[in-house]
Order: C-alpha cells, then sequence, then structure tokens
C-alpha cells in the first residue's frame, strides 16, 4: 500500500523574514557562529601573542583593581624582553637587571577602551584566555550588525543586509576576533561612524550630531588614528545652506567637543600621571624606533617593523628605567633621527612598501607569515582572507563608481582607504591595519552586488514574462 505524502499548501511553507531587522538579525547570528567555530576549533589552547598579551593581561589587572599598569613588566620584571624573542642571546644586557616581578607603572600603551571592555567581563569571572577570545568573538558579531546597519544608511535595507553578510564571512574580519585584538572593537567603531556620516550628509540633526561626536570619541579610544575620520565625517555640515553660517560652524565645532568630552577622563588621567605629555597613547615612539632602523629599511623586514631596533631601551643616567612616557620620547627621537640620516632610502624604499604591505601588493604571503609569527593567525585561513580582500577590491570599485552615478555621497567611505594609508606610510605595512578600510571595502561592494542582484532579478522577469499578443489584422475585402 502507498503513501501519499501531501504537499504543503502555499499558505505553511517556510518563509524567510522580509523586514530588514529580522534579516540582519539572522546573518549577525550567522557571523557569531563563524566567530565561535573558529575560536573553538582554530584558536581554543593556542597562546596570545603580540598585542594581545598586553591586553588580555591589562585588562585582568585592572579588573583585579590595579588600575592601568603596564603588564608585561608587573607580571616578568627584567625578563619581560625575553618574551618578544626566540633566541635571548640575541638580546643586549636589559635595562635593569635588578627590576623585580610586581614592578608597578603607569601605563598608556594603547588607549583603554578595549581593557575597559575585556576588563568588564574579568570582573564577572570571564578572565582566561577563552573567555576573552568569545569575548572577542561576540563583539565581531556586532561588527556585523554594526556594518549591516552603516550599509542600509549608505544605500539601502539590501545593501545593509548584503553588506551584513559579507562582513559576516570575511576572514580579515573575523581572523581578529579569536585573537583578541583590538580590530574586533575597531570593526564596531568604523563601521558606526560611517553610517552616522552618512546619515549627516541627509540632515544635520542635534541627535546626529551627538551621535558622531560621542562615537568618534569611543572609537579615539579604541584606536587613536580613527580620530582623524571625526572632521571628515562632520565637513557636509558646512554645506547646509539651511542653516546660517553660524549654525553651520557651531554643528561642526560640537562634533569635536562632544568626542573631547568622552575622552577628557583619560586625557586628564594621563596628563597627570606621566612625566612627559601624553594625551591617547605612548605607544607612537618605541613604533617609529622599531620600524625606523637598518632592519626595515636595508635588511629583510622592508616596511615592516622588528623588535630589536628598540633596544636597548632608553635609561636614565644612573641606569635605572625612565617612566614610559619618557621611554617613548627617546625611542621617538631616536626613530626620527634614523629617517632624517636615510631620507633618500625613507622616500624610495621604506614608505612605498610599508604601503606595499599595508594593500597585499608587496610580499603578500611573506606578510600572511609575519602575521602568523608575530600575532599567531592561522596562515591557511590567512591566505583565505586575502583571497576575499583581492576578490572585494574591484567589486568596492564598481560600487564607488555606482555611488557616484547615483549622486550619493562617498566621502565618508574612501576616506577609510586614505586613513590606513597615511597610517601605514608613517609607521608600517601590516594586514590589521588594513581593517578599517576593509569595512568601506565590504560596504562599497554591497552597492555593487545589490546592483548586480537587481539586474539579475529584473532580466529574470522579463524572460518569464509572456509577450503581448497583438490583435491579427483585417484583411481587405
Amino acid at each position: 500500500m502507498s503513501t501519499v505524502v501531501a504537499s504543503p499548501s502555499p499558505g505553511h511553507r517556510l518563509r524567510l523574514p522580509t523586514t530588514f531587522r529580522w534579516r540582519l538579525t539572522l546573518v549577525t547570528l550567522a557571523g557569531l557562529a563563524i566567530r565561535v567555530l573558529y575560536v573553538m576549533f582554530v584558536e581554543r589552547g593556542d597562546p596570545l601573542s603580540g598585542d594581545a598579551v598586553y591586553y588580555h593581561e591589562a585588562a585582568n589587572l585592572l579588573a583585579n583593581g590595579m588600575g592601568f599598569i603596564e603588564p608585561y613588566r608587573y607580571l616578568h620584571g627584567a625578563a619581560f624582553e625575553q618574551l618578544f624573542v626566540d633566541d635571548p642571546g640575541f638580546l643586549p644586557t636589559v635595562a635593569d637587571p635588578v627590576m623585580p616581578v610586581g614592578h608597578v607603572e603607569p601605563t598608556a600603551g594603547h588607549p583603554p577602551l578595549w581593557v575597559l571592555v575585556l576588563a568588564a567581563f574579568s570582573s564577572l569571572g570571564i578572565s582566561g584566555i577563552l573567555g576573552h577570545q568569545l569575548v572577542s568573538a561576540a563583539t565581531g558579531a556586532i561588527g556585523v550588525a554594526a556594518v549591516g546597519w552603516a550599509g542600509r544608511e549608505v544605500a539601502g535595507d539590501r545593501v545593509g543586509v548584503i553588506a551584513a553578510g559579507l562582513a559576516a564571512i570575511h576572514a580579515g574580519l573575523w581572523l581578529n576576533d579569536g585573537l583578541v585584538m583590538s580590530e574586533s572593537l575597531t570593526v564596531v567603531m568604523v563601521a558606526a561612524l560611517t553610517g552616522l556620516a552618512a546619515r549627516l550628509v541627509r540632515s544635520p540633526d542635534r541627535s546626529t550630531i551627538l551621535a558622531l561626536g560621542a562615537v568618534g570619541g569611543l572609537a579615539a579610544l579604541t584606536r587613536v588614528e580613527l580620530l582623524a575620520f571625526l572632521p571628515l565625517a562632520a565637513l557636509p555640515v558646512l554645506r547646509y545652506r539651511s542653516l546660517s553660517p553660524a549654525g553651520r560652524w557651531l554643528r561642526f565645532v560640537a562634533v569635536g567637543l562632544v568626542a573631547l568630552v568622552v575622552m577628557s577622563p583619560w586625557l586628564i588621567r594621563n596628563l597627570s600621571v606621566f612625566k612627559e605629555p601624553v594625551l591617547l597613547s605612548n605607544g607612537s615612539g618605541v613604533l617609529i624606533a622599531q620600524t625606523n632602523c637598518d632592519a626595515t629599511y636595508f635588511g629583510d623586514k622592508q616596511g615592516y617593523w622588528e623588535y630589536l631596533c628598540a633596544l636597548p631601551q632608553p635609561v636614565s643616567g644612573d641606569g635605572w628605567l625612565l617612566d614610559e612616557s619618557e621611554r617613548d620620547t627617546r625611542y621617538r627621537r631616536r626613530g626620527l633621527d634614523f629617517a632624517a640620516d636615510h631620507p633618500v632610502r625613507l622616500i624610495t624604499n621604506a614608505v612605498p612598501k610599508r604601503i606595499g604591505r599595508l594593500w597585499g601588493v608587496y610580499d603578500p604571503v611573506g606578510q600572511l607569515r609575519a602575521d602568523k609569527l608575530v600575532e599567531g593567525r592561522n596562515f591557511g585561513l590567512s591566505v583565505l582572507g586575502l583571497v576575499q580582500y583581492y576578490t572585494l577590491l574591484p567589486m568596492a570599485v564598481a560600487g564607488a563608481v555606482l555611488l557616484r552615478r547615483r549622486g550619493l555621497p562617498r566621502l565618508h567611505l574612501l576616506a577609510w582607504p586614505a586613513i590606513v594609508t597615511a597610517v601605514a606610510a608613517l609607521t608600517m605595512g601590516t594586514t590589521r591595519y588594513r581593517v578599517p578600510a576593509e569595512v568601506a571595502l565590504v560596504l562599497l561592494a554591497a552597492v555593487a552586488l545589490e546592483a548586480i542582484l537587481d539586474l539579475s532579478r529584473r532580466s529574470r522577469r522579463a524572460a518569464s514574462t509572456p509577450p503581448m499578443e497583438h490583435p491579427a489584422p483585417k484583411l481587405p475585402r
């Protein structure tokens, strides 16, 4: 006896959500799943490396009531330098061989917001490496939602959903989420700033002004260079003819003032605890020293950085350690002096190769190997991210052209590639410095994909529409 299975009626078929909010929620959950699986099956059990160690340890010390203190010297004393080299025999004599474990000194080695986020979870008992990796994964998923919202502000609901989908699967974004790097939070900030800048183009209302300034301040507390976007984002206010000249300038300045208020607790703290003036970060000096030396101008790390170039670390006249701000000032002078002594090599070799590393056109595979060594990135997944990035580039160019043809603004999207290129030219080229630009590439590529899907939909509709029947002509009698 055969069994007949009734087909579901059209009214009972599974239907995908049609609203932007529900579609974005589904894509965000998919992005979260990808990130959690990556953490659990790829990064789980691996030690942290590079800046991730700073963020993880500084967060736990902050949660334990120690404040913002330098984690390496506190945890390892004079032996901290050995953490960053494979062969300690290459190290010169340490600056202070008797610096004990538990040495306490204030730090502003990185802006504080990512440390604060991790510390909030550490205070709840989520203080292990795996716990912080999962926090990073959740932050990355929030970034997916933020990219979707930004896409909606730039060019509509469908572009928003497509952009979120691209952000969910793009390894160039989620690779950072298993490494406990601040780039996880950077994606959120860049997307939020971009969406608010697009909204400001349409209307300079007070709520948008306040939100742009507040997010700009938080972005600067995540990565200092993100602050460069804020004046560019506020520029459209100065072109609003419906406002008086005074009203335009008042709103433009208000964006910066709100950002300054958000940053002020950190600024005040830094100006009060260090001997040399410090605003957002103490990290630029040592980076300049590590990126302007023989190895990065003439050796095998051209356009990149070398840890040993910052050694020996600066000391005072009696051989004791300087405070972090004093060390950073002397590091900066060391690097700038080297650059001044080799201006031709800087212009013709170092800077072009820095930019080439950033954009994946100079030694891209070698750069991925360096990423694995320094940051602990999985090499195979990094290759996947590089291929995805190369695929995004032509689509992003097409998206920029489409926005121009539609008369839609592009400055808030094109600003990010310009900012990261300037940062690389001044410091070094590395894959993770490209993250803000990759958010913009994802948004531009979504514009192009939406146009392709729309064209395909119209073609199918035209093909399925039967030709119009014309009445037969009457024959003469």
